[in-house]
């Protein structure tokens, strides 16, 4: 087994440094990551690290409550891996639990892309890990 891995991997570091430059290659599920996991009720950041969406394009990002009423949304450009790391000040943002959702939108038509891809992270405002934290 161990004698097939190292041309296995061989073949495929090769087809992907011959592959032409305009070529993009989609990861399966893009890379979303959201800190802090939960927000307070007063005005406060909210990072996002993501990575795997359209190289080079523009990712729209929204929050949806929990009545699907969407406020605040956005958009963030991709680097050369589709990724970006920025954040957001999530201000006027009332006690709920939010669907963060982020698609490709190289066009910023509000659309998800017809090749793009959608990733959604739940956020609540306030966190409920604990009674202090409810009432910051």
């Amino acid at each position: 087994m161990k004698l097939l891995l190292f041309p296995l991997i061989t073949i495929i570091v090769f087809a992907l440094n011959t592959l032409p430059e305009h070529t993009t290659i989609y990861a399966i599920k893009p890379i979303v990551q959201v800190s802090p996991e939960c927000g307070k009720l007063s005005d406060h950041r909210v990072n996002f690290t993501v990575n795997g969406f359209n190289r080079n394009g523009n990712v729209y990002w929204e929050f949806i409550n929990s009545t699907g009423f969407v406020d605040p949304y956005g958009y963030f450009a991709t680097n050369n891996t589709g990724g970006f790391d920025d954040y957001v000040i999530a201000d006027d943002i009332y006690r709920d639990d939010y669907v963060i959702s982020f698609f490709d939108d190289k066009n910023n038509d509000y659309m998800k892309d017809d090749n793009g891809v959608e990733v959604n992270v739940t956020y609540s405002i306030p966190c409920k890990s604990s009674l202090l934290e409810r009432f910051n």
